[in-house]
């Protein structure tokens, strides 16, 4: 069986995930709601889509020994953490011999591993720099993804949207502008949403964040190949 996993084809099934989500806001009311969309895209993946051989034998004396997928989800990350999803190696899941999906009780270094979080997330900063921490030790790539969903309707230059802007700005721009990474195996990217603003346009309604230079790039909704490269260029 060809396991290799290609970071390009995660990719795409994170930017395939998040232009979903940015077209259809609707389709997540939880953070475990992108869990579920995420990993069904990754699953789709070839080297995901069977099951593996582990060294636990199916009974006493058995020759035959169980298998486990290469993709978990809220998989140990050491001192009682969890992480949202996970892709093991191959190689690493032969090694498995605890029904714990452990090596001698030890938890698995992920080939890849993802972070999610949404504006029901409290203290996005404090979330940041816990999924940097649990993050550290991935083989590979490590994926910090957070989509915020400004659910208020009130038009741009109202008031009501003012306020909404810099609770936004406060609460969760900055987290991502002042939150820098040392660790260049880990990629953040940081959606925000406004699709139920009362006005016409679309423009405004998204805003994909630009860790390069550290700005929102204003994003059009509806250019498919357009949110794709802006997606993609941030998770390279």
């Amino acid at each position: 069986m060809n396991c290799t996993i290609n970071k390009d084809d995660i990719d795409k099934a994170i930017a395939k995930t998040c232009i979903e989500i940015v077209q259809e806001p609707l389709l997540y009311f939880s953070e475990e709601d992108i869990q579920q969309l995420l990993a069904e895209k990754l699953k789709k993946i070839e080297a995901l889509k069977e099951p593996y051989q582990t060294l636990i034998h199916k009974g006493k004396n058995s020759k035959s020994l169980y298998k486990t997928s290469l993709l978990h989800r809220e998989y140990g990350g050491g001192e009682g953490t969890r992480i949202d999803i996970v892709i093991f190696s191959e190689d690493d899941v032969k090694k498995i011999n605890d029904p714990n999906l452990t090596i001698s009780k030890k938890y698995l270094d992920p080939n890849f591993a993802f972070e999610l979080g949404t504006e029901k997330t409290t203290n996005i900063g404090k979330h940041l720099v816990n999924d940097i921490k649990k993050l550290n030790n991935v083989k590979s790539t490590g994926y910090i993804i957070h989509i915020y969903k400004d659910r208020t309707k009130s038009a741009t230059g109202t008031g009501k949207r003012n306020n909404t802007v810099e609770k936004i700005k406060s609460g969760f721009k900055n987290a991502f502008e002042k939150n820098m990474c040392p660790n260049a195996n880990i990629k953040k990217l940081a959606i925000l949403l406004s699709p139920f603003k009362d006005q016409e346009l679309t423009k405004g309604k998204c805003e994909i964040f630009n860790g390069s230079i550290y700005k929102w790039d204003k994003v059009n909704i509806n250019k498919k190949s357009v949110l794709r490269k802006k997606i993609i260029d941030q998770l390279k």
